[in-house]
C-alpha cells in the first residue's frame, strides 16, 4: 500500500495587500500531526513547493506580485514572465491538491482565502477527502467542498487518530 498523500492548503496572503503574508507556522504543526499518525506520508506543502519551483527567482517574483497592489487595472497579458510563472505555479498547486489523497485546509478565525478555496474545490471535484480546519461552519464554499469541518488542531489530531485520513 502506498503512503497517503496530504496537501496542506491554507491562508498564505488572504485579504492582505502588497507582499504581506499570513503566519505560515501552521504548516509545520499540521505536518507534525500528520506524521505522528502516518510516518511515511507524502506531505505536499505549497509554501515549500513554490520556493522549490521558483528557485532563485522567488524573491523577485514575490516583489512583483506585491507591486500589483499599486495597479488600478491588471491585465493578464501585461503580467510579465515572473508573474505568469507564478500563475502557472498556482495552477500546478490546485492540480496537486486534486491528486493528493487528503486536502487539509487551514482557515483560522473567519479568514477567507480564495487560493485555499480553489485548492479545496479541485480536491473535492477529484473525489478526495477535504478536511477544513476552521470555525466557518456556515461558509457555503467550506460546506460545499469539505468532507469534514473541524474547529481546531486538536480536533484534527483526533480525526487523524480516529479516521487516520481514510474518510
Amino acid at each position: 500500500m502506498s503512503p497517503r498523500s496530504f496537501f496542506l492548503a491554507g491562508v498564505m496572503q488572504g485579504s492582505r495587500s502588497g507582499a504581506e503574508m499570513a503566519d505560515q507556522g501552521y504548516r509545520g504543526r499540521l505536518g507534525t500531526l500528520i506524521r505522528r499518525r502516518h510516518p511515511d506520508a507524502v506531505i505536499n506543502d505549497p509554501g515549500e513547493l513554490m520556493d522549490a519551483w521558483l528557485g532563485e527567482r522567488t524573491a523577485a517574483i514575490r516583489a512583483a506580485h506585491g507591486e500589483l497592489a499599486r495597479r488600478t487595472v491588471v491585465r493578464r497579458e501585461d503580467l510579465g514572465d515572473g508573474l505568469t510563472e507564478l500563475v502557472g505555479v498556482f495552477h500546478r498547486l490546485t492540480d496537486l491538491a486534486a491528486a493528493s489523497d487528503v486536502c487539509v485546509a487551514w482557515l483560522p478565525g473567519h479568514q477567507a482565502s480564495m487560493g485555499t478555496a480553489a485548492e479545496m474545490f479541485s480536491a473535492h471535484r477529484a473525489g478526495r477527502t477535504v478536511v477544513a480546519i476552521t470555525p466557518m461552519r456556515q461558509n457555503l464554499a467550506v460546506l460545499a467542498c469539505s468532507s469534514v469541518v473541524l474547529p481546531d488542531e486538536d480536533a484534527f489530531a483526533r480525526w487523524l487518530a480516529d479516521d487516520g485520513g481514510r474518510a
